[in-house]
C-alpha cells in the first residue's frame, strides 16, 4: 500500500511540473510574439490590413447570383472569350437582329477594353463556371490595391501614413461592393484602379532628381495596361507624372521624356486597337465614338446634374474631406521657398484627387464609381493630416485632426453600412435558383426569358428577353 501511495505521489509531482512547464512555454511564446510584433510592428500590422481586406471582399462574393449591373453582362463575355480569347462577344449565336450600339443586346461586344475580362476568363477557366469564378480576380486586384496604397504613402510619408491609408483603402465600402461585384462596372473597376494605382506607384516611388529614363518607360507600361481596362481616364497617370516630375531646370528634356512614356503606353494598347479596327470596323467606330459621348448624352440610372458629383465626394468620403482639402491647399500657399519639392508633391497629389471630380463633373453621363480613381490620393491625405500636419496655431491644428478624424469615422460608417449587419443579405435569387436547375439541351434558343443574359451564362442556349415577334418586327432601340 506504501509503495503505492508512493508511485500516486511521484504522478502528482511529474503532473505539476509538466503543467508548469507548459505554462513557461506559453509565457514564453506569449513574450515572443509580443517581440516580434513590437519589432515589426509595421509587417504585422499591414498583414492584418491586407487579410481585413481579402476577408471583407470574400464575405460580400458569395452571393449566389450575377448582379445585374454590369457583372452579369462582364461574366457572358468573359465565358466567351474562352471559346475564341480575341473577340468579345455577348450574343454568341445571334439569331435576331441587333443595334450594334445596343451594348446589352449586340453580338461583339467591345464596351470595356478586354483586359479584365481575359482574368476573369482566366479564372472561370481555373475555377469553373460559377459567380464566385467571375470574382476571384477582383478580389486579389482590390487586395493588391491596398497593398499599393501602402506602398505610395510609405514612400511618400513614412509607415504610419501608410498603414492609416492602407486600412482606409481596404475597410472603404465602395471597394468592397465594386470588388463582390454588387455595383456597377465591378470587377472591370477594380482591376483599373489596381494598374491606376500601379501606375501611381511608379510615379512616386523615385524622387524627381532619381526618376529616369527607365522610370518614364515602366510608368508608361502601367498606364497602357490600365487603358487596357477602362480607355483614356488611365491618363490621369501620365498628368501626375508630368506635375511630379517637372524641373523648370529641365523642362525640355522632361517632356521628351514625358512623351516617351505616352509612347511607352501606346505601345501595350495599340495592337488592340489596331485588331478591333480591321477585324471589327463598325463596332470599333461606334467604340470610338463611346468614348466621348458620356461628355455630351445621358443615359439610364446615370445623373447629369453638375453637383452630383460633389455630392457623392462627400458621401463617399465624408463632407469634411472638403474643408481638409481646402486646408491641404491653404497650407500648400503658405509652403516657404525651402520646400518646393514638397509643394510639387502635394500638387500632384492634388491633382490625383481633385482631377477626375473637375473632369467628370463636365461630363453629362455620371456614375459615383467613376470617382474611386481617387480614392488612394484622398486615403493619404486624410492619414496626412493625422500624422503629419503641423501648424502653430493650436485651434488651427486641432480642427485639422477632428476633420480628419471625423472623415475617418464616415469612411467606416460607410463601409460597416455596405456589410448588411443590420439587414440580411440576400445571398440566393428564386429565379436564379430555378435556372441553375433545369436543363436545356445545347444550342437551344429561348424567348421572353427576363433574365436572359444570365440563362446565357448558365447553360449554352440563346436566349432573348421579348417575344420572338416583337424581336423580329421592331427595331431594338440602343
Amino acid at each position: 500500500m506504501k509503495s503505492r501511495l508512493h508511485k500516486i505521489g511521484a504522478s502528482t509531482n511529474e503532473d505539476v511540473v509538466g503543467g508548469g512547464g507548459i505554462f513557461s512555454l506559453l509565457v514564453k511564446a506569449y513574450v515572443s510574439t509580443h517581440q516580434f510584433t513590437k519589432r515589426h510592428f509595421t509587417i504585422v500590422t499591414l498583414s492584418a490590413i491586407l487579410v481585413m481586406t481579402m476577408g471583407l471582399k470574400i464575405y460580400c462574393s458569395l452571393d449566389n447570383f450575377l448582379h445585374e449591373w454590369d457583372e452579369r453582362y462582364h461574366a457572358l463575355v468573359a465565358k466567351n472569350l474562352l471559346e475564341h480569347p480575341l473577340k468579345p462577344t455577348l450574343y454568341e449565336h445571334p439569331l435576331e437582329p441587333y443595334e450594334i450600339s445596343n451594348w446589352q443586346g449586340n453580338h461583339i461586344w467591345l464596351s470595356k477594353p478586354p483586359l479584365p475580362l481575359w482574368f476573369m476568363a482566366i479564372s472561370l477557366k481555373i475555377f469553373g463556371l460559377h459567380e464566385f469564378s467571375v470574382r476571384i480576380p477582383a478580389l486579389i486586384f482590390a487586395t493588391l490595391s491596398v497593398l499599393l496604397t501602402f506602398l505610395i504613402a510609405k514612400k511618400l510619408f513614412g509607415n504610419r501614413v501608410a498603414l492609416i491609408a492602407a486600412a482606409l483603402h481596404g475597410m472603404h465600402g465602395m471597394h468592397t461592393d465594386l470588388a463582390s461585384g454588387r455595383l456597377s462596372s465591378d470587377g472591370v473597376e477594380t482591376c483599373f484602379l489596381f494598374f491606376v494605382s500601379l501606375g501611381m506607384y511608379c510615379v512616386f516611388r523615385k524622387k524627381p532628381q532619381q526618376f529616369d529614363v527607365k522610370d518614364y518607360i515602366i510608368t508608361g507600361h502601367a498606364t497602357g495596361l490600365a487603358i487596357m481596362c477602362k480607355w483614356q481616364p488611365a491618363l490621369l497617370v501620365l498628368v501626375v507624372m508630368f506635375i511630379y516630375h517637372f524641373s523648370f531646370a529641365h523642362w525640355k528634356k522632361h517632356l521628351l521624356l514625358s512623351t516617351l512614356s505616352l509612347a511607352s503606353a501606346t505601345l501595350i494598347f495599340m495592337p488592340w486597337v489596331l485588331y478591333i479596327a480591321q477585324s471589327y470596323p463598325q463596332e470599333a467606330v461606334w467604340m470610338f465614338g463611346a468614348l466621348f459621348t458620356p461628355f455630351s448624352d445621358t443615359t439610364l440610372n446615370t445623373d447629369g446634374t453638375w453637383y452630383s458629383y460633389l455630392a457623392d465626394y462627400g458621401n463617399l468620403f465624408g463632407y469634411s474631406t472638403f474643408a481638409l482639402l481646402a486646408l491641404f491647399i491653404w497650407q500648400l500657399s503658405k509652403a516657404n521657398a525651402e520646400k518646393n519639392s514638397f509643394k510639387q508633391l502635394c500638387i500632384a497629389l492634388l491633382t490625383w484627387a481633385l482631377l477626375p471630380l473637375m473632369l467628370f463633373s463636365m461630363a453629362e453621363v455620371k456614375r459615383g464609381t467613376y470617382l474611386f480613381i481617387s480614392a488612394p490620393a484622398l486615403f493619404i491625405l486624410i492619414a496626412w493630416f493625422v500624422i503629419h500636419f503641423e501648424q502653430h496655431r493650436f485651434y488651427l491644428k486641432k480642427a485639422a485632426t477632428l476633420l480628419a478624424y471625423t472623415s475617418i469615422i464616415f469612411i467606416a460608417g460607410y463601409s460597416l453600412e455596405k456589410l448588411y449587419l443590420f439587414r440580411p443579405a440576400v445571398r440566393n435569387k428564386t429565379w436564379c435558383d430555378e435556372i441553375k436547375n433545369k436543363d436545356y439541351p445545347a444550342g437551344a434558343v429561348l424567348y421572353n426569358e427576363p433574365h436572359s443574359i444570365e440563362l446565357m451564362f448558365y447553360h449554352n442556349v440563346t436566349a432573348y428577353p421579348f417575344a420572338q415577334h416583337e424581336l423580329s418586327l421592331s427595331k431594338i432601340e440602343p
